[in-house]
């Protein structure tokens, strides 16, 4: 299951329930392994990691640039923060090496898309504020018929998308 979501979100806490909620809910629809793909950027991603590891689930770490890099987004602390989350990865990879940075974001939202079953976005249907935003992932996935869930930044309401195409025998429509 992949992850895009907004780096500044007006309740934390009620993202945090609505993604745990969304974690769940896919955990009860089949007993498959569901296996987490985000970057750790600061606010949603963070909260995504934080609740599907303390689910049980693994985590694959999509960066956009590499650590040396991608730590300079984040201020000494908040990236101590990061590396601790990183070393519960399971595995880590870096989606451009080199390239613009806005470019680097955008490529790490779509080898999110790429990689996954499914997409669960915390996003506040607006358009993208930035290249490599929540919204410009959203369309991407929704553009090669990925499922997503779809978290409302400000409510926590939740609503599927695609659903038909997710491949999981038996289950009922979310």
């Amino acid at each position: 299951v992949g992850f895009t979501g907004h780096r500044q979100l007006e309740d934390p806490v009620r993202a945090a329930g609505a993604i745990g909620a969304a974690l769940d809910f896919l955990r009860g629809l089949t007993a498959d392994e569901w296996v987490a793909l985000s970057s750790v950027a600061e606010g949603s991603d963070q909260l995504f990691v934080r609740e599907a590891l303390g689910r049980g689930i693994s985590w694959h770490a999509i960066l956009p640039l590499p650590r040396t890099e991608f730590s300079k987004d984040f201020g000494s602390g908040d990236w101590r923060g990061v590396e601790a989350l990183l070393e519960r990865a399971e595995h880590v990879s870096v989606s451009a090496e080199s390239g613009s940075r806005v470019d680097a974001y955008l490529d790490c939202g779509l080898e999110t898309v790429n990689s996954s079953d499914l997409l669960i976005a915390v996003w506040d249907g607006e358009a993208a504020r930035g290249k490599g935003g929540t919204a410009e992932v959203v369309e991407y996935a929704r553009a090669i018929g990925r499922p997503l869930l779809i978290i409302d930044a400000a409510t926590g309401e939740r609503r599927a998308e695609n659903w038909e195409k997710l491949d999981i025998p038996e289950i009922a429509l979310y």
